[in-house]
């Protein structure tokens, strides 16, 4: 009966979506930009106590800030914090008791119960945030550090806020259509290798940084 219960467990996973929202302040004013992600997490199921282990994911795509210079900031999939994944940034932005138990942090925030609606994300915890000087060009990436909005589009950018908020929308889908070369990038690097050879940005990020929904 306890393998049984347990196996429902990974059957049904606690689930929940939340949107993420950047605001960039530009010589034009505020432009945002935001997607839609859904996560989901379980517990594995397990012979013994010591084997128990948890499992989690996410749907979804990057955010892309269209810029009135005709650039584009994307906020990707991965973070900088040491939780590593949209997960972690949104369960320590909603959820006041997340301790790194991302099974009942998911559980919480699934019921609303004990968890804010909509959060501003600490800046330790904002995900990775790119551009592309050609975006036609995989390979012309280019890392955006928050305070370095002006260096990288010119006197005027600031990051504002990011922020993040309950929702039931539909995960957002629409990335292929302003990266149309995406899919293609599916087992290579944007610098065009198999696998990573070099510390270049290019050479990190390959089309699941930027979505979940890619299909060759």
């Amino acid at each position: 009966m306890a393998l049984t219960l347990s196996g429902c467990a990974e059957m049904f996973p606690e689930k929940y979506r939340f949107r993420l929202t950047v605001e960039v302040d530009t010589p034009q004013g505020l432009r945002s930009g935001s997607s839609v992600y859904e996560v989901w997490a379980n517990n594995k199921t397990a012979l013994l106590p010591e084997e128990a282990s948890r499992d989690w994911g996410v749907r979804g795509e990057a955010v892309a800030v269209d810029l009135p210079n005709g650039q584009t900031l994307f906020a990707l999939l991965k973070t900088n914090a040491t939780h590593g994944d949209m997960a972690g940034l949104s369960m320590t932005a909603l959820d006041p008791a997340f301790r790194n138990d991302i099974v009942e942090s998911a559980a919480r925030i699934a019921s609303g119960k004990g968890v804010k609606r909509q959060a501003e994300v600490a800046p330790g915890d904002y995900p990775m945030l790119v551009t592309f000087r050609d975006l036609a060009d995989p390979a012309s990436v280019q890392a955006v550090t928050p305070t370095g909005f002006a260096s990288v589009f010119g006197p005027g950018y600031a990051l504002r806020r990011i922020t993040v908020n309950i929702t039931d929308q539909a995960v957002t889908t629409m990335i292929e259509k302003k990266l149309i070369w995406l899919s293609s990038y599916r087992n290579k690097t944007f610098a065009g290798n198999r696998y990573a050879m070099d510390n270049a940005l290019a050479d990190s990020l390959g089309s699941g940084s930027f979505s979940t929904e890619i299909v060759e």
